[in-house]
Order: structure tokens, then C-alpha cells, then sequence
């Protein structure tokens, strides 16, 4: 069973620049950090309420994530599920026909691992993750901060398709994920449902029109993912930290009323970011 979202992977080219943001803006303690002979990696876990970030920087010219970012530059890279029993999650992945990257579980940065390939799970390259050290993330987020602004953790992940509901029935099947009713949202050009898990939601999105973003991005780079939203405790903390460090935060009135802001991707090593506050 798929408890929650373990972290997202982002790729990025310097990990002690990506801390530049990721930590020290955005203000998420460093849980873990280790080389990764066998991936070809330096990586770091930054938690964010019950989830987690994953950055990586290649470390061989050869490796998968090189790869990733010498095609398409840094920016979101996987999606990591936490399981009790990642044995039998990716056996039972086999069992539904799905194709799988990892024959057997093997050691990975967030405990044992094992991935999905990514045209089992529209064009998202999928992570399960067995977690050998509960106790250490759950100190890291007792830690006070005094800051104008606290992440509390990760709200939702959009994925950008081509056929939303043919998408969800995928994640349905795959994952055994529940979903929301689906809504248009003409201010963004999206048509979108939701899939909860853990404390967190997979947020599936479509155009409406040729023009949007997300028409464009489709047209541009494929199905996949998209950008990550962090729900912050106080939006305009969290807009006033990032204008004190020469980042403009784009404003966008949500459909429930409450303000969100957008962080382009220049600023968040590939990523677009999505800052939100919570009733």
C-alpha cells in the first residue's frame, strides 16, 4: 500500500547552488546528503511536512540524471511513493504488466528503492521508496526557524496529459489512488482533478485551449510533470523574502479566491514553483 509522497526529484547542475534557494530561501533543513556510486549521483533530501525534496547532480558524464540534464537542463525529474513493502509493490507492478526499470529492489538515498519506467505512468519517471529512518525526519521538522515565512509542506504535484481522464484510470489502476471530481478552471486555461495521498495530492491538468501554458508546455516538452506547489504559512513572508533576494513572485488569484504565486524556473534551478497558504 502507498502511504504518501516520499519526495520529488529535481535535477540540478551544483547541489551547494541549489541549497542557495532550496534552503536558504526557501528555508528546508538538509535531512541527508551521500554519493551514489551505482546512479552516478550527489544527492539531498530537504524535508517539507510529511514529504520531502530530492536534488541530484550527476557526478558521471554517463549516468541517467547526466543525461536528463544535458537534454533538457535542470527541473523535475521523479516521483517517489513511500511504501511499508517495496518488494511487493514492484512485484505487483510486474504482475499488472506494468514495464519496470528495477528487477529487484536495491539501496537507494530515501531507504529501499525500486523505479517504474516512465511509460507505465504517463511520461513520469515513478519511485517507490521503503524508508529505513522515520525518527530523523520527524526531529527535522521540529526545528525552530526564525523566518517571515515556513514551508509546511508539500501540497500537490501537477502532471501535464494530453487525455485526463484516460491518465487518471492509469494512475487508478497502477497506484490504487482515489480522485476528486474534475473541474474547469477557465483563469488558468486548465481542465483538472485531483488524486489524494498522504497529506498531499496528485494533480492531474489538461488545456482548454491552444494558448495556455499548459498547451504549451504539452506541445513543447510532452506529457509529465509539470511544477510542485508548497503550502507556505504566510504568503506575503514568503513574497517579501523572495523580493529581498531579486526574485519576482508572479501573482495569480486562485479559483477558491486565495492568492498563489508562481516562481519561474530561472530562479528554482528548472523547476516552476507554486507557493500557496492554506485556510
Amino acid at each position: 500500500m502507498l502511504k504518501k509522497i516520499h519526495h520529488v526529484g529535481i535535477v540540478v547542475r551544483n547541489l551547494e547552488e541549489a541549497f542557495g534557494f532550496y534552503k536558504d530561501t526557501l528555508g528546508l533543513p538538509l535531512h541527508k546528503m551521500a554519493t551514489i556510486q551505482d546512479q552516478g549521483v550527489k544527492a539531498a533530501l530537504l524535508p517539507v511536512g510529511e514529504s520531502e525534496i530530492e536534488l541530484l547532480e550527476p557526478i558521471t558524464s554517463d549516468s541517467g540524471v547526466a543525461k536528463f540534464l544535458e537534454k533538457r537542463g535542470g527541473g523535475l525529474h521523479h516521483l517517489c511513493f513511500e511504501t511499508d513493502d517495496v518488494t511487493a509493490e514492484l512485484q505487483g507492478a510486474k504482475d499488472k504488466g506494468l514495464r519496470v526499470i528495477d528487477q529487484q529492489p536495491r539501496p537507494g538515498l530515501a531507504g529501499v528503492i525500486a523505479f517504474l519506467h516512465p511509460q507505465a505512468c504517463c511520461s513520469v519517471l515513478v519511485e517507490y521508496a521503503q524508508s529505513v529512518d522515520h525518527g530523523e525526519h520527524s526531529s527535522l521538522l521540529g526545528e525552530a526557524r526564525n523566518r517571515r515565512f515556513t514551508a509546511k509542506r508539500l501540497d500537490h504535484v501537477v502532471i501535464a496529459v494530453k487525455d485526463l481522464e484516460g491518465s487518471v484510470a492509469t494512475y487508478q489502476k497502477n497506484f490504487s489512488l482515489t480522485r476528486e471530481e474534475p473541474h474547469d478552471v477557465p483563469a488558468l486555461g486548465i481542465r483538472n482533478t485531483f488524486m489524494p495521498i498522504g497529506d498531499a495530492k496528485i494533480e492531474f491538468v489538461t488545456p482548454l485551449g491552444e494558448n495556455s501554458p499548459i498547451a504549451q508546455f504539452l506541445t513543447k516538452s510532452g506529457e509529465g510533470m509539470y511544477l510542485i506547489a508548497l503550502d507556505i504559512d504566510y504568503l506575503p513572508g514568503a513574497i517579501a523574502t523572495l523580493a529581498d533576494k531579486g526574485i519576482k513572485a508572479n501573482m495569480v488569484k486562485a479559483s477558491d479566491g486565495n492568492d498563489i504565486a508562481f516562481i519561474s524556473p530561472r530562479h528554482t534551478h528548472g523547476v516552476l514553483l507554486q507557493l500557496l497558504s492554506r485556510r
